[in-house]
Formats: C-alpha cells, structure tokens, sequence
C-alpha cells in the first residue's frame, strides 16, 4: 500500500469521490480539497492510444525534473523499458478503471539517486469515458537538492495493481526483470504480474 502522505490522501480523495462508480469525473476535483499536495500532483489525458499527455503538473514536479511538464508526454520522462511498462500502466489505468502504485528510482543530472511513489488513478470525462488520470509522484526519502538538480533518468521498481475495494490490493506472483540501457546506477527494474485480470493548475476542455 501506499508508502508517503500525497499517496494515502489522494487515494483516499479518489475513493470518496468515486462513490461506487469506476471512477469520479475531472470536473469533480475541487484543488482545494487536496490543496496541500497540489505542487505533487498531474493530470494526464489519454491524446490517441498509447499517448498520455501532461494537462496538469505541479509546481514541485516540474521543479523535480527542471521544466514545464505540461503538453510533455508521461512516457517521455522515462528510461529504456520502462517507457514500455509505464504506458501498459496507463492504459490499464483507463481501459479497466484499476488504480497502480508504482516505486521508481531516478537519477539526477549530478548522477544522484532517489526513489519516488507514483500513484495512478482513473478519471472520467464529463461524458463519462475514462480519457484522464489523476496521479501525484511524492519522494520516498528527502535528498537536500531534489528541486534543484533535475531528474534526468527513471526507472520502475515494483508496481501494485490496487483492487476495486478501497484498502485492498490484488494478490501478485511472479517477478519479472525488465531490461534497461545501460546505466551503472540503476538496479534491475521490477514488475509484477497479478493472479488473476481485474476488471500550477491547468484548466482544460473535459
């Protein structure tokens, strides 16, 4: 389960505006409900398949990485394989209304290690079809310089599939090494694959 604040609060935010539903609309999201991990979180939405593009990025993330992330593809951002996964991600994401949890190591352009939480969360178009996803990255340790020298390189650790009942998450088996370009920082990145299938703010057109 989730490892940092942002995470718990966002994925707890999510299931109350859910209500039972696969997921809450974007135009449900009031920032001041979640006002303190506002610098933390994005938006993402679902451009052609395969393509999830920035709409909203956080003044702390885009710090985290040293430029404006919005317009950016999510996919962008990543290293080797990964690019891979984390699209597979996102489009379960929206595909089957499932929330992930992510653990990713980073590395900055001064060649220094830190390790994030991602959290991905389905959301809905007014019209009612999953094209969004709601997210926050929140740092699992707090290096002095993070902000300042900007992520270059990320990679996946462990991902968790979170089952449709809030707290719960599907069982998962099997450990699966991806392959990486070469990086001598960077440990093997891990997935994990499941038992069984499961089912500053930008103001965007929904």
């Amino acid at each position: 389960m989730t490892k940092t604040r942002a995470a718990r609060d966002l994925l707890a935010y999510w299931y109350r505006l859910s209500a039972g539903r696969q997921a809450p609309r974007r135009d449900e999201i009031e920032p001041r409900d979640i006002k303190r991990h506002l610098p933390e979180m994005f938006i993402l939405e679902l451009e052609r398949p395969g393509v999830f593009t920035f709409r909203l990025a956080g003044t702390a993330l885009c710090a985290n990485y040293g430029f404006e992330l919005r317009n950016e593809e999510f996919s962008s951002l990543w290293h080797g394989e990964s690019r891979v996964t984390v699209t597979s991600l996102l489009e379960r994401v929206v595909g089957n209304a499932e929330p992930v949890l992510v653990e990713f190591a980073a590395e900055s352009m001064r060649e220094r290690n830190v390790r994030f939480e991602l959290l991905l969360l389905p959301l809905a178009a007014s019209n009612g079809r999953l094209s969004r996803v709601l997210g926050c990255v929140a740092p699992l340790e707090d290096p002095f310089w993070l902000g300042t020298d900007p992520i270059v390189r990320q990679w996946t650790e462990t991902i968790e599939v979170l089952d449709a009942e809030e707290g719960e998450t599907i069982p998962m088996t099997e450990r699966v090494e991806l392959d990486v370009e070469d990086n001598p920082h960077a440990p093997p990145a891990i997935a994990f694959r499941e038992v069984r299938p499961y089912l500053r703010l930008v103001k965007t057109d929904n």
